[in-house]
């Protein structure tokens, strides 16, 4: 008989979490369901259940405004899981932690910006920023595995090495970009020609509402392509010469990959990890979107990039580097291994 493990995820077109969170536990999910029966627990954000649903998962939702322990619990006492998995812009659970001990739930919180206000069983982070990765107040009570190589890459294809010339450019900016920077950017490289001479791929995330909009403004320009939440999205971005990219999961996928990024955050983290990355890899980083400065800046990161082979290269090493791709394999084993969480 297989025991019951339940997932506690919100994602859709909401400001601040879109799609990511969804992203990453769809893969641990179907993953686990190999020994586990698996139940999703989600505010009711429509797009995002829809998601998981059409995935072929089981969801219990909450009302949007509902945080509290009490709820969750009771979903507990209802389904018995024997682990719970956390994956939360910010978790604002901490009875529940109290409640899992006492009844040998194990807990496991999938982290971003130190925003788990709970003691669980396993905490895992995969970020570099040190200031979202410090947790002092759970030393000794809660084991922690944090940094890049716990970033869940879904069997990643293999790496291209950089060409000597850029013919290709992508523009992805997240599951649903609720920022509207897909449009933004888009105007600007067209206005501007600057990728005229290459080939340029624009990726809209499965739950993107502007898409009639991105059609009306790119016209008959023979040189864009749009793609809607393409299944082989890390094969197309492997053969990119240059990504222009929100700082979520794409970032690390252009780490492992080796591709050179211009940094375009869509909210503050984002901002904050964008500036810590560009100084680790050499990436450029045109910070938060400003319609005065960013379209120039944009339009000379792009030179910058296509004169400069040396700087892709040198970009390519340091994110290969910096993911090596088993991220997926570790974390797999600390959920499913039960003497480890």
């Amino acid at each position: 008989m297989r025991h019951l493990c339940m997932i506690r995820v919100d994602g859709g077109r909401v400001w601040g979490i879109s799609t990511g969170h969804i992203t990453r536990e769809l893969i641990v999910a179907k993953a686990l369901s190999k020994w586990y029966k698996i139940i999703f627990v989600m505010k009711n954000y429509p797009d995002g259940v829809r998601l998981v649903k059409n995935a072929g998962f089981r969801v219990k939702t909450l009302d949007p405004k509902d945080d509290t322990d009490a709820s969750l619990i009771a979903l507990c006492k209802k389904f018995n899981p024997q682990k719970v998995i956390f994956d939360l812009y910010a978790n604002p659970y901490r009875n529940f932690f109290n409640f899992a001990r006492r009844h040998t739930i194990k807990t496991i919180v999938f982290d971003v910006i130190n925003g788990c206000s709970g003691v669980p069983d396993v905490l895992i982070n995969d970020s570099f920023v040190k200031k979202f990765t410090t947790y002092n107040r759970l030393i000794g009570s809660t084991k922690l595995f944090l940094g890049p190589d716990y970033f869940l890459l879904n069997k990643p294809p293999r790496v291209a090495l950089i060409r000597k010339h850029v013919h290709t450019v992508m523009l992805t900016m997240g599951g649903s970009d609720p920022a509207g920077l897909t449009l933004k950017i888009l105007r600007v490289l067209i206005e501007t020609r600057a990728c005229a001479d290459c080939s340029l791929t624009v990726v809209l995330g499965p739950l993107y509402q502007g898409t009639k909009d991105v059609y009306e403004l790119i016209g008959n320009q023979k040189y864009i392509r749009i793609l809607q939440a393409p299944s082989n999205f890390l094969e197309i971005l492997r053969k990119q010469d240059i990504v222009i990219t929100a700082c979520g999961r794409t970032l690390y996928e252009c780490a492992y990959l080796g591709r050179p990024a211009i940094l375009v955050p869509s909210i503050k983290h984002e901002s904050i990890i964008a500036g810590i990355y560009a100084q680790k890899t050499g990436c450029i980083n045109i910070g938060l979107w400003n319609k005065k400065k960013s379209p120039l800046k944009l339009v000379k990161s792009l030179a910058a990039y296509k004169a400069r082979l040396d700087l892709r290269r040198s970009i390519h090493a340091a994110g290969r580097a910096f993911i090596d791709g088993k991220g997926q394999e570790r974390i797999l084993e600390l959920i499913h291994n039960t003497n480890k969480c």
